[in-house]
């Protein structure tokens, strides 16, 4: 029996009987049952309404989230191409000018004597004007390796020397005084020597004392490291 059949039974029943005092409180309980099981059906419903809203706003987050992802992946991505063109932009003309400067070995080179010391200007002319470190470099004639293999370049030995973009700009702005054709002209050099002991006799003779390395041990270390590293 449903309880609309229930009630209609319990209404004819109540109009030709007089329930007693337990009757009575039998319809009080089920009045008080029938409160709780409607209590129970509002909650139950507010609940499932609350757990449809909160899942579709837990959807719409993600959906957000998912879109700020994907746009802070394109800005990065974005951001490491400009980088990276930038630094393909700044290192290239830098390498090509390099190579460009590097002197090619000819044969009235390879019979030159090693390298003259730069010649030292009189008394009465250091009074006057003292020359700067990149003249008295470019006075020097570069020394150059007697003829080796067929195909053994000047540009290749001085790939060998691997001067990487930071260590160039290190050794320009400490160990040359920021002059970057000095730096270019005293690695030039050493490319075309043949031995550890060509080059620091070159170092001695025309480097030394015209910069001041003991200011920066580590750095001047770390240049001598990169000139050796071709006869280890």
């Amino acid at each position: 029996m449903s309880l609309t059949d229930s009630l209609s039974t319990l209404r004819q029943a109540l109009q030709t009987e007089s329930p007693s005092p337990a009757q009575i409180q039998d319809i009080l309980d089920l009045w008080v049952l029938a409160e709780q099981r409607a209590l129970s059906g509002k909650l139950a419903e507010i609940q499932q309404q609350g757990e449809v809203e909160i899942a579709q706003k837990a959807a719409a987050m993600r959906v957000e989230l998912d879109a700020q992802n994907l746009e802070s992946m394109r800005e990065a991505g974005r951001a490491s191409a400009d980088l990276q063109s930038h630094i393909a932009a700044t290192s290239t003309p830098r390498s090509t000018a390099i190579t460009q400067e590097s002197p090619q070995p000819t044969t009235e080179d390879a019979v030159q004597a090693k390298p003259i010391p730069a010649i030292k200007p009189s008394a009465a002319a250091s009074e006057s004007e003292s020359p700067r470190p990149s003249e008295a470099i470019s006075r020097q004639n570069p020394p150059a390796a007697p003829p080796s293999a067929p195909g053994k370049s000047v540009n290749t030995r001085y790939a060998v020397l691997k001067v990487g973009l930071n260590d160039r700009v290190a050794f320009v702005k400490h160990l040359f005084d920021g002059v970057d054709d000095d730096f270019q002209r005293v690695v030039a050099a050493l490319a075309t020597m043949e031995s550890k002991q060509e080059c620091e006799n070159f170092l001695e003779n025309a480097v030394y004392g015209d910069y001041d390395w003991s200011q920066k041990p580590e750095i001047a270390e770390r240049f001598l490291t990169l000139v050796f590293a071709r006869f280890e």
